[in-house]
This record gives structure tokens, sequence and C-alpha cells, in this order.
């Protein structure tokens, strides 16, 4: 993930470097010629220092210039840096994490278990409804329900909780320094919430009691490794027992 994340930031910088690396060129350009301009005025008569002083302003004018174009091109770097990293990490589908950055944040969370023995959990959650939307509202409608419901689950887990997208309809949550227990509380809430969304369609009906599956696995307990306990987060999501639909 760091090393898909520097690429995209890399290029970005290359471009904006390539950008300065012309600015550069065309100020050395254009203080050539303003140079030989004095110089071909001194010669004819006007005198070095008058032909200084006629010129000062332009030159004032043209460091100024070149000064504050310095200025925007460094905030340039460091907006589309920025906008390269967000793009990276979000899945544009819904707004929330990547499938990559959920694996980086694993990765980090899999090494504090083993090396703190802090616990942390990973909660599934999987639409069941989302293909029945598809088919009688089309995919248009789908795209907004999917994106509604990586909201929801969002605006239902703690502060420092990952949320991202797996892929097709689901999601998962990473949850650092969580038990089972606490895990399971915040999957009644996010269950809850995903089977009270209604959307009005007007005349085409309303879409309403969405429903989920959702499976939940803690490290160190059931898993040794990031592969691990995402298996036995899927593996409860399969089972009748673990599931969120009533």
């Amino acid at each position: 993930m760091q090393t898909q994340v520097k690429a995209q930031q890399d290029k970005v910088t290359q471009a904006a470097e390539k950008k300065a690396r012309k600015l550069f060129l065309g100020s050395l350009l254009l203080s050539g010629l303003i140079i030989v301009h004095i110089v071909y005025l001194a010669r004819t008569g006007g005198g070095i220092l008058n032909t200084i002083r006629s010129f000062l302003p332009v030159v004032l004018l043209w460091s100024l210039t070149m000064t504050a174009y310095a200025f925007y091109v460094l905030a340039s770097i460091a907006r589309e840096r920025a906008q390269a990293l967000a793009e990276s990490i979000t899945d544009t589908r819904t707004g929330v994490f990547s499938l990559s950055y959920l694996r980086s944040c694993l990765e980090q969370e899999h090494r504090r278990a083993v090396e703190l023995g802090v616990p942390a959990a990973v909660v599934y959650v999987d639409m069941v409804d989302l293909d029945r939307v598809n088919q009688d509202f089309g995919h248009a409608i789908g795209d907004i329900v999917l994106k509604a419901v990586a909201q929801l689950i969002a605006d239902r887990v703690r502060t420092g909780d990952v949320v991202g997208r797996v892929g097709g309809d689901e999601f998962a949550v990473i949850m650092p320094e969580a038990g089972l227990r606490e895990a399971e509380g915040i999957v009644r809430g996010i269950v809850g919430a995903i089977k009270g969304y209604q959307l009005e369609l007007g005349k085409r009906g309303q879409i309403d009691f969405l429903g989920c599956r959702t499976g939940v696995a803690v490290f160190p307990a059931e898993g040794n490794t990031p592969d691990e306990i995402i298996a036995a987060a899927r593996d409860k999501m399969a089972r009748p027992a673990a599931t969120g639909k009533e």
C-alpha cells in the first residue's frame, strides 16, 4: 500500500517539477533578453545607469511575479500529492477506504496483536439485497444504496475504526483494541441502521428493510495472520447463526 501511494505521489511530483523547470528556463530566457536590451541601449547612448534605472521597475515586477508563481507551484505540488494519496486509499464508488488500504491496516493491527498482545476485531458486512435492488430499480439506484449503506456503517463505528469496501456489496471494519463483545455491540447498531434504511423513489416505489449478513473475528484468538482473521470473519458470515439478518 505504501509503495503504491509513494509511486503516485512521485508521479505527481515529477509532473510539478517539470512545470517548475519550464518556469525556470523561461525566467532565464526573459532575464537574458532584458540584459541584452540593457546593454544595447547603453551602447547606443542611453548610458548604463540611466538604462538600469529605466528597467528597474520591470525587473522588480518580474521578480515579484516569479516569486508568486513559485509559491503557486509549491502549493500545487502539495495539493496534488494530497489528492493522489486520497484517491489511492479511497473506494471511488462508496467513499470509504479501499481494499488495499484495509489490508495495510490489517497487517499493522496484526503486528500490534503479536508484539503487544493488543486485540483487534474484524467485522464483515454483506448486503444480501443489492442484487434485488439492481434488478428492480437499475444499477444507478443500486450505487446510491451501496454508498448510503457504506455511510451508515461509517456513522456507527468508533473514532479510529477503519471502514472499507472489500468488493461487490461486502464491507469490512477493522476495530483496533476491540474484543468480541464490543464488536458485536457495534454490529447490532450497523444491522439496525441498514434494516431501517429507506429510499423514496416516487412512482417507482420505495426501497426499505434491507438485509445483511455479518461476521466478527478477533485477533489473536481466531487468527494468527491477516488472511486467517479474514477467513474466520467470512466463515462466521456464512453461518446463519452468525448473520445479522433476522
